[in-house]
């Protein structure tokens, strides 16, 4: 069901029943991965689509398609049947990126498992999503558990065969869910995020459209397709565009950069903490990366200072913060370079088919400027955990678990996760506000605070630091810093400087061993 448009252009606006709730979609927009793929055969059928250094190959549009084809048809003849949960433990490259296209031509769903998993969590993850096959590439066998779910080769399965593509076939429904997406929140224990057509298509028409992408723009795609990242946010709107992207099969900084040099990279999609391990790369600079004019980022705060370097290292940059969770897939809200100078610490106002509320403990809205429970509604919300629903309300929002703030013109802030509230002698404080102060001083590239349990005030504040190379420094300073930005209940005790902070495998601080750290 859908209403008139409100805008014109590509950028036009309509009503649409999602989960029947009315919400804002873009008009234009592909319904599928598959549907994505049909459409972009029809004008860049011979051009490149996928450079795998790894593997020496270049794969063009048609070429994907064919393996595309006969991958699912491969699948379906192994009995499977449409619905069926297919996992897949595959390095980046065209092994990943046929099978998450294959299982939607099947009408099956992808299960990608980040390659650092331990046999242990691949077989947690087999059992909560009922996977009816395992496909390993080779060099991944030894984080195979022992299963009693079929095992096949990835290789073999995905690429063994070509089938030319079959025009007339129905194409997937934009509500269906076509992947899952592992992820473990603030609890420890996975969940499968359910991902649909709906969800992929906003987010590669929000990239494309926000970006200016052309076909003439081609991305290196280093974060796994086991996250949104690899196929949502990079892959998805470079097919969308008609463009190209280079696959990476591990990460490092310079390699990175060697690999944008070598194959022309446009645009980029990091995790912050990835900034400074660019910043420490003496070939993160101009001239080698004059053709990188694009970069996306999200997931935690920058520290401050960083995206200053960034910029004097490569002017012709531009940046977009974005906020987004594995929950919606699509950015939330966005903060393009042209404001973050007027807007320090915000992710920016929400995207247009996006909804944003900041909501108290009681559930009522809050002032703005006020803090509260960041609560977002939009058509890229997904349909639950599978097996589980997602902590959506009957009205469509979904309770994100993250604190924020939003300013008089509907910017929004995020100041770390609910759950990481620290409340001292009934005085809440934000570990972001913490953090922002003591990396305000300049003296340090990364901290965070945490709560550490006191019998006398509930919870004290804690902190662990990283100084800057070649910098001594006094905590003293430090705690001044956050007794003048916050107050003194905010001042962290015990702080400690550390060689580095714990990432988990999204590149965000493990908070619980930053906590074990600061209380041995």
């Amino acid at each position: 069901m859908s209403a008139q448009s409100r805008q014109a252009g590509p950028d036009a606006l309509v009503e649409e029943l999602v989960r029947g709730v009315a919400l804002r979609c873009y008009a234009e927009r592909p319904h599928s991965v598959v549907e994505l793929l049909e459409r972009a055969l029809a004008t860049s059928a011979d051009d490149v689509l996928l450079v795998d250094p790894a593997a020496g190959t270049t794969t063009t549009y048609d070429g994907f398609a064919r393996l595309v084809e006969g991958a699912a048809c491969t699948l379906l003849d192994c009995g499977l049947a449409p619905g069926d949960r297919v996992a897949v433990l595959a390095r980046n490259g065209l092994e990943a990126a046929v099978a998450i296209w294959a299982c939607a031509r099947a009408g099956l769903v992808h299960l990608g498992i980040p390659v650092d998993s331990p046999p242990a969590r691949v077989a947690a993850l087999l059992e909560l999503t009922g996977a009816a096959l395992l496909l390993v590439q080779p060099v991944l066998a030894s984080s195979a558990p022992v299963t009693d779910v079929p095992v096949e080769d990835a290789t073999d399965v995905l690429l063994g065969r070509e089938i030319a593509w079959r025009y007339g076939e129905a194409l997937p429904d934009q509500d269906t869910t076509y992947s899952l997406i592992p992820t473990s929140g603030t609890t420890g224990h996975p969940k499968a995020v359910q991902v649909t057509g709906r969800m992929s298509g906003h987010a590669a028409a929000f990239y494309v459209r926000t970006l200016g992408l052309t076909a003439r723009d081609r991305t290196a795609i280093h974060l796994p397709f086991a996250w949104v990242s690899g196929h949502v946010t990079q892959l998805a709107p470079a097919m969308l565009s008609g463009g190209s992207a280079v696959t990476m099969a591990t990460f490092s900084a310079p390699q990175l950069c060697q690999v944008a040099v070598d194959h022309g990279v446009t645009w980029l999609d990091v995790v912050p903490s990835i900034w400074e391990l660019l910043l420490r790369t003496e070939h993160f600079a101009l001239p080698g990366l004059a053709g990188v004019r694009l970069a996306v980022f999200g997931g935690a705060p920058a520290a401050p200072g960083t995206l200053d370097r960034v910029r004097a290292r490569l002017p012709q940059l531009r940046l977009f913060d974005v906020y987004a969770l594995s929950e919606t897939c699509a950015p939330v809200t966005c903060l393009p370079d042209v404001d973050a100078l007027r807007r320090p610490g915000s992710v920016g106002s929400p995207a247009p088919y996006a909804e944003v509320r900041l909501v108290s403990s009681d559930g009522q809205d809050v002032a703005r400027g006020e803090p509260g429970e960041v609560w977002v509604r939009s058509p890229a919300v997904t349909p639950g955990y599978w097996g589980a629903s997602a902590p959506v309300t009957d009205d469509g929002w979904l309770r994100t678990g993250d604190l924020g703030r939003m300013d008089a013109e509907g910017y929004l802030s995020v100041g770390g996760r609910a759950v990481d509230l620290i409340i001292r002698g009934g005085v809440n404080v934000y570990p972001a506000e913490v953090e922002r102060a003591l990396l305000g001083t300049g003296l340090l590239t990364d901290a965070v605070a945490v709560g550490v349990p006191s019998a006398v005030t509930g919870h004290n504040v804690a902190a662990a630091v990283v100084a800057r190379a070649g910098t001594t420094v006094d905590l003293h300073v430090l705690q001044a810093a956050v007794r003048t930005a916050l107050g003194a209940h905010a001042v962290p005790r015990p702080l400690r400087v550390v060689d580095g902070l714990p990432r988990n495998a999204n590149g965000k601080v493990d908070r619980a061993q930053v906590l074990a750290v600061l209380t041995s």
